[in-house]
């Protein structure tokens, strides 16, 4: 089992202003109740309750849950056949591509959803521009940080259902 802690306002402040920086997240404020909780070398945040992202190593990367951070992100589509890889942590391959949309650069966050809901797969950083991505035919698009059914969708998984 694992544990959260309660950071002191101290600890919270630059924590907070750094979730702030995330696109869909500049509303939160400096009173807010904030934990941390650590998952296999990530630190999931958690702000008055609610799993809002997680960090590894320097990067803030918002939660599959955290919908309005999720909807400001750029989209990259994929075709069902690539869902069962996604979902079990595999990276995005340039022929599971259906549709890049929102304009990106490399080393920035994407949201991949499925090409039938639209649902959101995983979150992950993008190899290449939103540009050369969708022209891409072959090879690694995207690096997988976070998916459906990872250690931490398992964790932030009660809080969202």
């Amino acid at each position: 089992m694992t544990v959260r802690t309660i950071l002191k306002d101290r600890d919270a402040k630059p924590l907070v202003e750094e979730l702030n920086r995330i696109p869909g997240l500049g509303h939160l404020s400096h009173k807010s109740r904030v934990e941390t909780e650590e998952v296999k070398g990530s630190e999931i945040v958690f702000v008055d309750g609610q799993p809002i992202a997680f960090k590894r190593d320097t990067l803030m990367v918002p939660v599959l849950t955290n919908s309005s951070a999720l909807e400001r992100l750029p989209r990259v589509t994929v075709d069902m056949g690539a869902v069962p890889h996604v979902v079990g942590g595999a990276d995005i391959m340039a022929p599971g591509v259906r549709k890049v949309e929102g304009s990106f650069g490399p080393k920035e966050l994407v949201v991949v959803v499925d090409e039938k809901h639209g649902k959101s797969l995983a979150i992950g950083v993008a190899l290449y521009d939103s540009v050369a991505l969708a022209a891409t035919k072959k090879g690694k698009v995207i690096t997988n940080l976070h998916y459906v059914s990872d250690v931490i969708w398992e964790t932030i998984k009660p809080a969202a259902v």
